[in-house]
């Protein structure tokens, strides 16, 4: 009986170390992440393929795409309005994440004390993340009109009327404050994650050497922060040139051109003046540049504190 069961079991350890069992095991593996290959296949690298390709041609939407080399390119590089966007959008990019991070840190900082309140604090502040962009854009274009419901706070602080969405000098900032309010509890929460998985034996021995809290916050949080801050970093540029919904809904690029970012440009380009080929290698053009902001913002996370 003892040596039918060891013949059994010799049996499938040889059939478990078997080729064909090694290759059922990593066929199965492969199945499971099918699914997620064909979406990004299909949704994300096809764009992106068929974005290069039409980058090179002449194409109206209306008509058959004809090859026109790099005409696109050359024509983009003299727009003057393309220039203008990617300075408003660089601008865009660093006040906004600038403020959230700031926010964010402080909104991580009362929930990780545990103060009283935190858990509904936390709660409320992830909320208006949950609202889709464009609804929340709609709602403090509302706030933001005259008379509105800014106006009517700023009213009681004793500062007259701001025309928030027609002043060119203001209408960012009331982009700003919407984009900001609604983005900023999502940043909290990752960094609250990041900075819960510090040790709290690092913390107790910088108390130990007598670390101020600024010192410690320099040598000890970020430093084991630099995963979770490239992490926010990235997805943060990401979202932010890709956020043109605000732009569109709130002020449509304006007052003139004041608030148009190279998002609403490129849709402008492709979908209301149907110059797809030129919106395409606008598009191209924004990849190479958010690619570069990648990799200047990895390499400058690994710099030492």
């Amino acid at each position: 009986m003892s040596i039918g069961r060891g013949a059994l079991s010799a049996t499938r350890l040889i059939s478990a170390g078997s080729p064909f069992y090694i290759f059922r095991q990593q066929l199965t593996g492969f199945l499971f992440l099918l699914p997620a290959l064909l979406f990004t296949l299909i949704f994300l690298i096809g764009p992106i393929a068929v974005a290069v390709v039409f980058s090179f041609t002449s194409y109206n939407i209306l008509s058959p795409p004809e090859f026109n080399g790099l005409a696109n390119y050359v024509t983009v590089l003299n727009i003057p309005a393309f220039w203008e966007s990617l300075y408003i959008t660089a601008k865009y990019i660093f006040l906004r994440l600038s403020l959230i991070f700031v926010i964010a840190f402080l909104m991580a900082h009362i929930v990780q004390t545990r103060v009283l309140g935190a858990g509904v604090f936390q709660t409320i502040y992830f909320l208006p993340y949950v609202f889709p962009l464009a609804v929340t854009s709609v709602v403090w274009k509302i706030f933001f009109q005259p008379h509105g419901l800014i106006d009517s706070l700023t009213a009681v602080l004793g500062i007259p009327p701001i025309d928030w969405l027609t002043h060119e000098d203001w209408a960012l900032v009331a982009i700003l404050i919407t984009t900001v309010w609604s983005g900023v509890g999502y940043y909290s929460i990752i960094l609250l994650a990041g900075l819960q998985t510090i040790p709290k034996s690092i913390w107790e021995a910088s108390v130990v050497d007598g670390l101020t809290g600024r010192q410690r916050f320099i040598y000890v949080t970020l430093p084991m922060l630099k995963p979770t801050l490239f992490f926010l970093l990235v997805v943060g540029t990401v979202n932010t040139i890709q956020g043109f919904d605000p732009f569109l809904v709130m002020t449509d690029g304006g007052p003139g051109t004041a608030t148009q970012v190279i998002g609403l440009l490129i849709f402008k380009e492709g979908v209301v003046n149907l110059r797809m080929g030129i919106a395409c290698a606008m598009s191209v053009i924004l990849l190479a540049i958010i690619f570069t902001l990648t990799l200047l913002q990895q390499r400058a996370l690994r710099w030492k504190v």
